[in-house]
């Protein structure tokens, strides 16, 4: 029992070490000597942990933080720019399907490192470092995705890993059986030898036997292969034709490019997205890289910029796919319909989108086509009514509707329906320095002359609202609803029964330096949204 407990001390010792990313060299710092930048950078993107020290390695500002009783580092620029966040998990709080891979594929080897990473346009995901007990044993590294069955995301073995669950051959096994086949092989050239030896003798004798006798010498039987014709070897040596490589092209009639045209950074950018793509074609359309492949065996196109920047993914789905809520709408407006495809639009900025395609009652017959768009949660965005022919009857031709992307134009997924056109360029540009890694942005137009910027980080949703000359006034950042003040969940739970939590802000008025929480409750029958705010202690105010 005492040597159980010793090893878990171990290993937990070890853990720590290793994710500390070998800080030995690294400096302590004072809180007064990290700059603003990067000081401000923390707050924004963990307003709602504790920072317990900074350190700093190389260029590299380094925040320990705590929350509740998870540990993590954060790790940032010198500019204040947000590289990666590394928060423990300790191992016996694994999900079973993570441990259960680990013991099946690295049978006796010790989890050394086991956290979750988040990291800029990755989803957040599990990281672990596996290696066998003993000094100087080199770790294999795993990711796995932290939701739904936690899938294996990458797998990367040190240089000369045996694998384990291989039964390696013992070297005096492997001498013997390298000296046998070399003795088989010798042997087997003796007897062609012989054969080849008494097969000669065989002919040289007929021939002495049938040709006429005189005082000439006997003449050595010709080569045969003398005898063919001299341009017999070339014919066989010529070589043949190349069939040429099937044209690949996609419902638009683009044609696919070669693989090694593509930028090893779309490449990487593509694996992050689809672990095992299969049946993969790249498209090269408006300087936007579109790798069409099977995953998981579902249709799916995965957009990527030549920079290897994500920006979408569709993926075609099943009847399943249609959740309940979506199912309530179509059932209640369109009763008797017939499903005929799904396509989820997966975004870079999470304004994701699922598109339903089916047949009306009145119109299955004539095969036209109704589309209902709905947000990621379900609720009606906007409806296509069937204006138009599918095309064809004919059963052959019809089969290929469900094709992914088969009407783009009419698809029309990225909607884009902000006021983005009538944003001054100075707010624009205000907007480009202070967040320069946010691509995808909507803007809204206030009654107060103010334009609301609404992004999504890592964080979640955020809001950074400007006046007409460029100057912030106000920044939401979304929280996750487990982490709202416990003297919040009181208050609602006393006052506002009928109502369910759906999200809260951390919200800063620059202007006065006011800091709040506005939270938005929804109410269980009627469905109403209603907003509160509190101040920093909980306690209800006017905003």
């Amino acid at each position: 029992m005492k040597n159980k407990l010793w090893l878990v001390l171990l290993i937990s010792v070890i853990q720590i070490f290793t994710l500390c990313g070998n800080h030995v060299s690294a400096q302590k710092l004072k809180p007064a000597e990290v700059p603003s930048d990067v000081v401000q950078t923390l707050d924004e993107q963990y307003s709602y942990v504790k920072v317990t020290g900074w350190m700093k390695e190389g260029s590299m500002y380094i925040a320990s933080i705590k929350d509740g009783s998870t540990n993590g580092k954060v790790y940032l620029t010198a500019d204040g720019e947000w590289v990666r966040t590394l928060f423990t998990v300790p191992v016996n709080e694994l999900p079973s399907s993570i441990t259960d891979y680990v013991k099946a594929n690295y049978p006796e080897f010790l989890i050394t490192v086991s956290c979750l990473e988040e990291q800029e346009d990755v989803a957040t995901h599990y990281y672990l470092e596996v290696k066998p007990d003993g000094v100087g044993m080199k770790s294999s590294v795993l990711t796995f995705s932290s939701t739904g069955n936690n899938q294996l995301l990458s797998r990367k073995d040190p240089e000369g890993f045996q694998d384990p669950t291989v039964k390696q051959p013992d070297k005096i096994e492997q001498a013997k059986a390298a000296a046998a086949e070399k003795q088989a092989a010798k042997e087997e050239a003796a007897k062609r030898e012989a054969a080849e030896k008494a097969a000669a003798e065989k002919a040289a004798k007929e021939a002495a036997k049938n040709s006429p006798k005189t005082n000439t010498p006997a003449t050595k039987p010709s080569n045969p292969t003398a005898s063919k014709p001299a341009n017999s070897q070339q014919k066989e040596s010529k070589p043949k034709k190349e069939k040429p490589e099937p044209v690949v092209k996609d419902e638009h009639g683009n044609i696919a490019i070669k693989a090694s045209t593509v930028p090893d950074v779309v490449s990487k950018a593509l694996v992050k997205k689809v672990l095992h793509p299969a049946e993969l074609n790249w498209f090269l359309v408006d300087s936007v890289y579109i790798a069409r492949c099977m995953n998981q065996d579902k249709k799916t196109a995965v957009y990527i910029t030549p920079q290897g920047v994500w920006q979408k993914t569709l993926t075609i789905l099943p009847v399943e796919s249609v959740s309940g809520l979506m199912a309530k709408h179509l059932n209640d407006f369109y009763p008797g319909w017939k499903f005929k495809n799904a396509v989820k639009e997966q975004r870079a900025d999470k304004d994701d989108k699922m598109m339903v395609e089916f047949y009306e009652k009145a119109n299955y017959k004539a095969k036209l086509v109704t589309t209902v768009f709905f947000d990621k949660a379900g609720k009606l965005i906007r409806t296509i009514d069937p204006d138009y022919e599918l095309g064809t009857n004919d059963k052959k031709e019809s089969a290929d509707d469900d094709a992914l992307n088969k009407y783009y134009e009419k698809m029309n997924m990225s909607l884009d329906n902000d006021d983005a056109s009538s944003v001054p360029d100075n707010v624009k540009a205000a907007f480009k320095l202070k967040y320069p890694k946010v691509n995808n942005v909507e803007w809204k137009e206030d009654g107060y002359m103010n334009y609301q910027a609404i992004f999504y980080t890592t964080r979640g949703k955020e809001f950074c609202v400007f006046n007409s000359y460029g100057e912030i006034v106000e920044t939401w950042v979304m929280g996750k609803n487990d982490n709202l003040s416990a003297t919040i969940q009181d208050y609602l739970k006393k006052e506002y029964k009928a109502y369910k939590l759906k999200e809260f802000y951390n919200v800063k008025r620059l202007a006065d330096k006011l800091n709040a929480y506005k939270v938005i409750v929804v109410n269980k029958k009627t469905q109403e949204e209603e907003e509160l705010w509190f101040n920093l202690s909980g306690k209800p105010i006017e905003y």
